[in-house]
């Protein structure tokens, strides 16, 4: 049993009643033997715990979390002790997470718990909960909010989160605690190790023992869930009261004075209010603000009668200077290259602009002075852009002034050399970046760099791309990874301009033509590079630029995207998933084309005809509803496209759209004929012919019969980059204003509990996510289990059982067209 108790709590257990850890200490007082499948407890039966001594500045999160016995209790020995069975509590089916605030917070009393707090006088507080009711406490961040099994029972875990820092686990899977002293605190012993897991944000988690372990067989303890015990208020007992006040948002010093409110579960009305601390103060339900920053708490209490207890709640809202907030000011400008220009050309000068507590404060304006001329500016939300021609060769000082709402500015100076001496040369950005899993899982490279500034100077930017093996532990990873470089556009939208897969175990070289990104490959840019990889090895890249001096065939150009994402194919409840895409022309642009990137993913028995890897498909490219371009999705391997060889593995099979040590190069498909017609609708159908009829959306799939198993999930994918590149002799805009942006820099944060687990678990997030795709993959990236959810609340509700699966280190991935997650996962 204490091993089975250690595996599922992720951090310690304690088993006497009252538990040190450093200086302070936790007492569990008082557990309850029933409380009502409504959630609430027996009046003469609350929860009581308590911790004592704690530093002041201890902002630790405060939760209580029941789960559900599977099977109800063990039977007893002879000595009447527990018989552990061997059957664990149910992690995935708590049914409530009751959030008690931090420790620091102050005193509530809101009808579900009540906080005591007793300031100690040397440093120290102590501080008493008192539960009344689990199942929901106001303000739904509850599991499942009650649903509570009369009769079952119910194993209450006390959680203490550490809000800055989490312990870790060392090499061998066992928590790494630094010097030991106090789980209150992660102590820098802790997060100075390099530990391979980072295994949970859990910095106490404390199970009210019911058999010490000197028994060798403590049964949990537990809590049984009765209809029939005396419930508080029932048979004319008198009743708890919930205060709840309507919330109050951030307030400026010179905020107008302003009114609260609050209700009571009681429907009683003679609630008062007033202000424990902070710069504030209260006429009834009237606040005023004294003008000076801070953190106002604000009481409301309700004194009860002969049929409620009285109650009390309390607010925060913190009150700030907008007079101390400036612009934030940047452009792609840089003094590291001039403006290179064998004419007198207009010149776009890119700014972005921001400034803290946007609710209260704006950009009113932005400036551009060029020697002392203001130059007019063109703004829209965040983005400004104007158009300079020089008149001279030579320095040029140019300010930019971005206006606060508030009365404050901020002004950046660049000094920029204009010249129309131009050469032929090499720039470098990425340079021998690792990319690798380690002790935290880091699959991205960000870097910016500056870029030559040039109109009509050169007519040919090749990309090379420098693949190597780190001098990492496992060298080159020895799997074909999927991966790509972005770089960010004007407007902040992330902008693919490489399609990459990566060797099996060994380094190449590659390049490709980005001449159609030339308006994006300008001054400073901010460059990403993803690799799916898994921790088998690594790899360390590098990427420069060849600038061929040329006079282009045009003076402009832009990127605007169409689709940028991933879409299932042959999904028989959706045959044809990418949207249409309705673009309307610039009237300027001469010349047109569109960049397609497209690469099929996922393979095997449960995927009809081993797509989309390994199926070869016509797709097609309709303009206005006809045909435009047949797309034959399906490249030769063997030889390697970019000659990388000395490769492991099957890299000699033909595939859709890639090669493993290659770049994936786009289909270029002109667009020229249709700028005439303005507003144009494109459309991308995947091959008509193609139903994977063991997609776990066709009704017709048996497993075991017409396929090995219907709900694999391991889909058949496309993931779909388009891209139409835009020419003109007139300025064109990068960052096309009325264009939506297409992104996917969204980073989720999941959580897994518990962690390490025994293959039942369930895993959490606090963003907003829409339609995902979430795998499990083992250390080698073998993908075992593809799961897809519509929202992040299917997610937090669904548990997952990996029971079957071996002992060891496992990761999660998450995806969709916004963003991503990763987290690992232990399994013991």
């Amino acid at each position: 049993m204490k091993k089975l108790l250690q595996n599922l709590m992720s951090t310690i257990l304690f088993v006497s009643t009252t538990v040190a850890f450093g200086q302070a200490s936790f007492n569990f007082i008082n557990k309850p033997a029933e409380f009502h499948p409504d959630g609430t407890l027996a009046a003469t039966e609350p929860m009581v715990f308590e911790f004592s001594n704690v530093p002041n500045d201890a902002d630790n999160l405060i939760s209580l979390r029941f789960y559900l016995y599977p099977n109800g209790l063990s039977t007893i020995d002879t000595a009447g002790n527990p018989i552990d069975d061997g059957v664990n509590w149910t992690g995935g089916d708590d049914k409530m997470n009751l959030l008690m605030g931090l420790l620091n917070d102050a005193d509530v009393n809101n009808g579900f718990y009540k906080t005591e707090t007793v300031d100690n006088g040397d440093g120290t507080f102590t501080k008493t909960y008192t539960v009344f009711n689990v199942s929901n406490d106001g303000t739904n961040d509850t599991y499942k909010n009650g649903g509570i099994v009369d009769g079952a029972h119910y194993a209450p875990i006390i959680r203490v989160i550490h809000a800055n820092g989490q312990p870790r686990y060392n090499n061998s899977g066992q928590l790494g605690m630094g010097n030991g002293n106090n789980p209150l605190i992660v102590d820098q012993a802790t997060l100075d190790q390099s530990p391979d897991i980072i295994a949970t944000h859990f910095a106490f988690s404390y199970y009210p023992p019911e058999e010490n372990d000197t028994t060798g067989n403590g049964e949990f303890p537990h809590i049984t869930a009765n209809a029939s015990i005396d419930l508080v208020g029932s048979g004319g007992d008198i009743e708890y009261q919930i205060l709840t006040f309507n919330p109050v948002s951030k307030q400026a010093t010179n905020a107008d004075p302003f009114t609260v409110s609050a209700t009571s579960s009681s429907g009683l009305t003679d609630i008062t209010y007033s202000v424990e601390s902070g710069p504030a103060t209260i006429n009834g339900n009237i606040v005023t603000l004294t003008g000076t920053v801070g953190t106002v708490t604000l009481k409301a209490a309700q004194a009860g009668n002969e049929n409620y207890y009285p109650a009390q709640t309390f607010l925060q809202f913190e009150v700030i200077d907008l007079s101390t907030f400036s612009p934030i000011v940047s452009t792609r400008l840089t003094e590291d290259y001039p403006i290179e220009m064998p004419a007198f050309y207009a010149y776009p000068i890119y700014v972005t602009s921001e400034i803290e507590e946007a609710d209260f404060i704006t950009i009113n304006s932005i400036e551009i002075t060029v020697d002392g001329t203001a130059i007019p500016v063109v703004s829209e939300n965040n983005l400004h852009y104007a158009l300079w021609t020089p008149d001279t060769y030579g320095s040029h000082i140019i300010n930019i002034t971005a206006y606060g709402s508030n009365g404050v500015n901020t002004t950046i100076t660049k000094t920029i050399e204009v010249t129309d001496v131009i050469a032929t040369q090499n720039v470098q950005t990425i340079k021998d970046a690792i990319i690798e899993i380690n002790s935290t899982i880091r699959q991205w490279h960000y870097g910016t760099y500056t870029m030559p500034q040039h109109i009509g100077s050169y007519d040919q930017i090749i990309g090379n791309l420098l693949v190597e093996c780190p001098s990492i532990s496992g060298g080159c990873d020895d799997w074909d990874r999927r991966a790509f470089i972005d770089v960010m556009g004007p407007d902040g939208n992330w902008i693919q301009i490489i399609r990459y897969i990566t060797p099996y175990g060994v380094g190449c070289n590659h390049t490709i033509d980005l001449t159609d990104y030339a308006s994006l490959l300008q001054g400073e840019v901010e460059f990403r590079m993803y690799i799916d990889t898994w921790g088998t090895g690594g790899w360390q890249i590098s990427l420069d630029f060849d600038f061929h001096q040329g006079t282009p065939q045009y003076l402009y150009s832009n990127v605007d995207e169409l689709w940028d994402g991933s879409w299932d194919l042959g999904n028989p409840n959706d045959l044809q998933p990418v949207p249409i895409a309705n673009y309307t022309y610039n009237n300027n642009v001469l010349s047109s084309h569109l960049r397609l990137s497209t690469t099929g993913h996922g393979w095997g028995s449960n995927n009809s005809q081993n797509a989309a890897e390994f199926y070869n498909a016509t797709n097609y490219i309709d303009v206005d509803g006809v045909l435009n371009y047949t797309q034959n999705l399906w490249n030769n391997c063997d030889p390697n496209p970019d000659n990388c060889t000395g490769q492991r593995g099957t890299w000699y099979h033909s595939r859709a759209g890639w090669c493993p040590g290659a770049i994936a190069h786009p289909d270029i498909v002109d667009m020229t004929s249709h700028i005439v017609n303005g507003t144009v609708d494109f459309s991308y159908r995947f091959d008509p012919t193609y139903i994977d009829f063991c997609h776990p959306n066709n009704p017709e799939c048996i497993t075991g019969v017409t396929c090995s198993d219907c709900n694999d999930a391991y889909k058949a994918q496309y993931y779909i980059d388009a891209q139409l590149i835009n020419f003109s002799n007139t300025p064109l805009i990068q960052g096309t204003l009325d264009i939506e942006e297409i992104n996917n820099v969204a980073d989720y944060k999941l959580q897994a509990y518990p962690n390490p687990s025994n293959g039942i678990f369930k895993i959490s997030t606090s963003a907003t996510i829409g339609k995902s795709v979430m795998q499990i993959v083992t250390i080698s990236g073998e993908v075992l289990k593809t799961y897809y959810f519509d929202s992040a609340e299917e997610l937090n509700n669904y548990t997952f059982n990996l029971s079957s699966i071996a002992k060891g280190l496992y990761f999660v991935s998450i995806e969709n067209n916004a963003g991503q997650g990763n987290l690992k996962l232990i399994m013991k």
